[in-house]
């Protein structure tokens, strides 16, 4: 299996930053639970990779990778014309 690792730029408005794995724990869910059906939230450590659910955020804490902060996508009918 070949694997390509590939830099991409996403378009998107920042909500919130968590400083550490407890913080995430006691706040994610008033934070960014609220968002809706629609609206996609995506999560970045400080290197990069996409933090999904809590193995992710353990992963951070034990390798040192917060601050994780999370952005709203924003949807093409939001963008505009080109």
């Amino acid at each position: 299996m070949i694997t390509e690792q590939v830099e991409v730029k996403i378009n998107g408005e920042f909500i919130c930053q968590f400083t550490s794995f407890s913080q995430w724990v006691n706040k994610a869910k008033s934070w960014i639970g609220h968002f809706g059906r629609y609206q996609q939230i995506v999560c970045i450590d400080t290197l990069g990779n996409l933090c999904f659910i809590g193995e992710d955020f353990m992963y951070a804490r034990d390798n040192n990778l917060f601050p994780v902060k999370a952005y709203r996508l924003k949807r093409s009918v939001e963008n505009g014309k080109p």
